[in-house]
């Protein structure tokens, strides 16, 4: 499940393969007739395309996350119902494993190798430090496929929607498929999760539970919109290091951000801001929930620099081109 204001109020789309143009392939997997069908069906569909191995994912991952729900009621039951690939094709309904298995079946029928992967991800049912042991901790399934020789991280489920709670404290998804989760760097999906298996992080060195833990639960966007550096932030965790990133928020795609990536800010120096992007008509710097001061406003988007020698709270606020308000960043000085 994909669970985006519970497990985490920081959340962009994604923009990871922004360089590639998948509308053809999108186009061509979301035409498969939605009636029911057999994985065989539907995969000898697929290879009726002339598709590159990304393609492949790309087209798998598309159909999954337009065509499966997600299984709201057996998951506010615990009574999870069938989700091997077979039975998840069957009824278009799943949580985290019947994404994944089908995701696999599919995967193997276009000649892909791909793994299911099990472990623990911050998302909607995340306990913190409520377990021992990344076993005991697992919450989630996704998948890892080898693309030209590299593995990358794939998740249906959180690519195909969200999740709330309603008012009597039952999960409400909301289907809304997104780029977020397609294709992830294992060095930027391990910020949210954790393989059971230490060889399934792709990763070395790997990434312990106890240092999962204690790391900022950060998505991918955080990384595509060029604000966050994931190999800058693996080696300030090596280095047992506190990260202190400021809170963020959800906003729209296309958009580049240079900002500071340290929740507390030095008084008296300089802080410069700068955002890049179509959807905004305007950015604000927000003082202590008080004066608003308008960013300046350049060919490419909006900047400003913060110098101030006065303790306060900051949000940097964008106002949407339909008006619509939302808070992007949250720092301090003290």
């Amino acid at each position: 499940m994909k669970f985006i204001p519970l497990y985490l109020i920081f959340f962009f789309p994604f923009l990871f393969n922004a360089q590639v143009d998948f509308t053809n392939i999108d186009d061509y997997a979301k035409a498969y007739p939605k009636k029911t069908a057999t994985i065989d069906e539907l995969a000898n569909y697929f290879l009726l395309k002339e598709a590159s191995e990304l393609e492949k994912a790309r087209m798998i991952y598309v159909w999954l996350a337009e065509n499966i729900n997600y299984d709201d009621h057996g998951y506010n039951l615990k009574k999870f119902g069938d989700n091997s690939a077979e039975g998840v094709m069957k009824n278009k309904l799943a949580v985290c494993a019947g994404f994944a298995n089908l995701y696999q079946a599919l995967g193997e029928k276009l000649g892909l190798k791909i793994n299911t992967v099990t472990g623990l991800a911050k998302g909607y049912d995340y306990e913190g430090d409520s377990y021992d042991n990344v076993e005991d901790a697992s919450n989630h399934a996704w998948n890892a496929i080898n693309i030209d020789g590299v593995w990358t991280i794939f998740d249906a489920t959180w690519g195909q929607g969200y999740g709330t709670t309603n008012t009597k404290g039952k999960l409400v998804s909301k289907k809304e498929v997104g780029n977020d989760w397609f294709n992830v760097d294992p060095k930027i999906s391990i910020f949210s999760h954790l393989p059971k298996e230490s060889d399934k992080q792709f990763l070395s060195p790997t990434i312990s539970f106890e240092t999962f833990l204690e790391m900022p639960n950060i998505d991918p966007t955080a990384f595509s919109s060029g604000w966050l550096n994931a190999d800058e932030l693996l080696v300030k965790i090596k280095e047992k290091k506190v990260l202190d990133i400021p809170n963020y928020y959800s906003l729209s795609e296309n958009i580049l951000i240079k900002a500071p990536i340290e929740r507390l800010l030095k008084k008296g120096k300089p802080h410069t801001f700068t955002i890049e992007s179509i959807e905004l008509n305007k950015v604000f710097l927000i003082v202590d929930e008080e004066e608003w001061i308008p960013f300046n406003k350049t060919s490419e988007g909006w900047n400003y620099t913060l110098n101030t020698k006065t303790p306060g709270t900051f949000e940097v606020v964008a106002k949407m081109l339909d008006g619509k308000l939302l808070i992007l960043f949250e720092y301090e000085i003290e």
